[in-house]
């Protein structure tokens, strides 16, 4: 997939488009050498050692550089990976394991350096890479908050007057006069960030550590933070938690074996990455599919769908981004009532009715829809596929088929605005077999074929204020719930 890149349409207070860029990434490859044998590693520098010390056109030159060559390959982490991130951003780094994300994490820290390329930072850097890292595993928790805040350039003094800061956010108690090496995984990213955030960085990296602390933990460091971003601090985030990417960073960088495949906002950043494993899945399913028998029908025809618009569905708006691998694409959607009648604005309860119809450009096997609800910040509040309705028909389709959705969705959910996402999975027949599929089986068989962002934006507003409550609910959305009051005399 070719390198993406979108306009910033939005930035974080603190934020101004002509600020220097407080990190500069630029043309940055990275190569590991991989030896053939052990003793390679001593032997080969010896030989390109000599190798130099001979004529230029000396034949043995040219046998001892080539001897020397043939004893390792360079693995490239990282390939001509370019960008910038300017005060008060956050950014996102997301990709699979092996992407190359902590190890650009490390060159720009510079605990690396780059093979190829230049980096260029301006301003303190506080960073979170790995558990216990900067730690002296005998030393006590306060001895160690000493020790890191002098690594971080701070005086005794300047310890001493953020000690007391630094123990409450942490929140380990007496442990902090233990030594580390008896923390849990928790207790040493709890005093790890506390320290970190302390030293009032211009620059604060994380790498995949506040996953190990509690959900507590976690609220307050994304809160601290966000405090940090309004203070001008730059934020870098390398996670596989694309919620927490899509609500927490501005920018996000998508890496691919080594290679940077998209650079630009978070909410699109964390579609192209998803966009990405699909192709993946769908080479490898393709790979194994070849040469196995396909449909010559349809498939079954399945019920006729209940109230489906007698004339034709709208055409699918025009700009909207639509991701997909080709294998079929939607030919109409409507959004309204389960009479057809189209509606963007809904009172809390109502019932939401989206009819949509997609044409199948290449055999596949069973295939499922889903509708997800988006707030503003891109968050996903709510997303069903029609399997969890129940719907485990037809198992195959046939290339020229049409396959028609209707998804009714009562809007138990908060007064807000929304968007509407459409989508088509496939997931492979044998798993139909099975009485009931777990999350992870779902995940590991899903092929995203054709997904739609923001097909329809629409608004839940209060009910009628004759109901014995106005809101239906507090919070984001609605549970099955049960209510039972007693009033009890008093004692006499």
């Amino acid at each position: 997939m070719p390198f993406l890149s979108f306009p910033l349409s939005s930035s974080f207070p603190g934020h101004h488009i002509n600020d220097a860029p407080v990190i500069s990434v630029q043309n940055v490859s990275k190569a590991y050498r991989i030896w053939d044998t052990p003793s390679s590693r001593l032997t080969t520098p010896l030989l390109e050692s000599m190798g130099q010390l001979l004529p230029k056109e000396s034949g043995a030159r040219h046998w001892m550089q080539a001897r020397a060559q043939a004893r390792y390959r360079d693995f490239w982490a990282l390939r001509d990976v370019s960008f910038e991130v300017r005060p008060g951003e956050s950014m996102g780094i997301i990709g699979r394991n092996g992407s190359g994300k902590s190890t650009l994490l490390q060159i720009i820290t510079g605990t690396l350096q780059p093979t190829q390329g230049s980096v260029s930072v301006n301003g303190r850097v506080a960073a979170l890479l790995e558990l216990g890292s900067g730690f002296n595993m005998d030393f006590t928790g306060r001895e160690n908050v000493y020790l890191n805040g002098t690594v971080l350039g701070l005086t005794r003094r300047e310890v001493d007057e953020r000690f007391d800061q630094i123990a409450a956010f942490a929140d380990i108690g007496d442990f902090i006069e233990q030594p580390v090496k008896t923390y849990s995984s928790g207790m040493f990213v709890r005093l790890a960030f506390a320290v970190q955030t302390a030293v009032e960085p211009k620059i604060l990296i994380v790498d995949e550590a506040l996953s190990v602390g509690d959900i507590f933990f976690q609220q307050r460091c994304y809160e601290r933070m966000g405090q940090l971003i309004d203070s001008g601090v730059c934020i870098i985030l390398a996670s596989h938690d694309l919620a927490s990417v899509q609500r927490f960073c501005q920018k996000t960088v998508v890496l691919q074996r080594g290679t940077l495949k998209y650079h630009g906002p978070a909410t699109e950043g964390t579609k192209v990455y998803m966009h990405l494993e699909q192709e993946e899945k769908i080479a490898a399913y393709s790979r194994s599919a070849a040469g196995a028998s396909v449909p010559t029908g349809v498939g079954a025809a399945g019920a006729e769908i209940p109230d489906w618009p007698a004339t034709a569905l709208p055409s699918v708006p025009a700009g909207v981004k639509t991701l997909g691998n080709g294998w079929a694409r939607c030919v109409g959607i409507s959004v309204g009532y389960a009479n057809g009648e189209p509606a963007t604005h809904f009172r809390q309860g109502e019932t939401l009715t989206v009819f949509y119809e997609f044409e199948i450009l290449h055999d596949m096997e069973f295939c499922v829809g889903c509708i997800t609800l988006r707030d503003k910040t891109a968050q996903a509040v709510y997303s069903k596929i029609t399997l969890q309705d129940g719907i485990r028909d037809p198992a195959r389709v046939a290339r020229g088929a049409r396959l028609r959705f209707r998804q009714d969705t009562v809007l138990n959910v908060h007064c807000a605005d929304y968007t509407l996402d459409v989508s088509l999975d496939m997931i492979t027949t044998n798993l139909l077999n099975e009485p009931g599929i777990s999350y992870e089986e779902y995940m590991a068989a899903q092929l995203r074929i054709s997904e739609l962002h923001a097909v329809s934006s629409i608004s839940i507003r209060l009910r009628e204020e004759t109901t014995p409550f106005q809101l239906l609910h507090f919070g984001m959305a609605d549970l099955p719930s049960r209510s039972a009051i007693e009033i009890l005399p008093p004692v006499s």
